[in-house]
């Protein structure tokens, strides 16, 4: 499905694109798209749309892109859930069974 955003978002975007490129050289795609979408929350559009966005927008200025894992994890893992803030996959990956009754368990750090 296009999404259709509104040109006060697309201006923010370039603007904030144009920005990244200037100071850092790079753009940071999934920063950049949260910070994008945080202050745009009115527009409720979801923050892989965003990301499309920003990637669009950073391939037609020509801008070197990145996508930082440590923010990526920081959006999908939020401090505040401290608890057990793993998703489904990890969960599920925490004893592996190989066949009979033997476990593995696997190792998390924290960072």
């Amino acid at each position: 499905m296009l999404r259709r955003f509104s040109n006060r978002l697309r201006d923010d975007a370039h603007c904030k694109v144009q920005h990244a490129l200037r100071t850092n050289g790079i753009v940071n795609i999934i920063r950049l798209a949260e910070e994008i979408r945080l202050k745009n929350l009115a527009e409720n559009i979801a923050r892989e749309d965003f990301e499309n966005l920003v990637m669009e927008i950073a391939q037609l200025y020509g801008a070197p892109i990145e996508f930082d894992d440590q923010a990526l994890t920081a959006l999908d893992l939020p401090e505040a859930l401290e608890s057990d803030n793993r998703n489904d996959l990890e969960k599920m990956l925490d004893v592996r069974t190989l066949g009979g009754d033997v476990t593995i368990d696997v190792l998390h750090l924290k960072r």
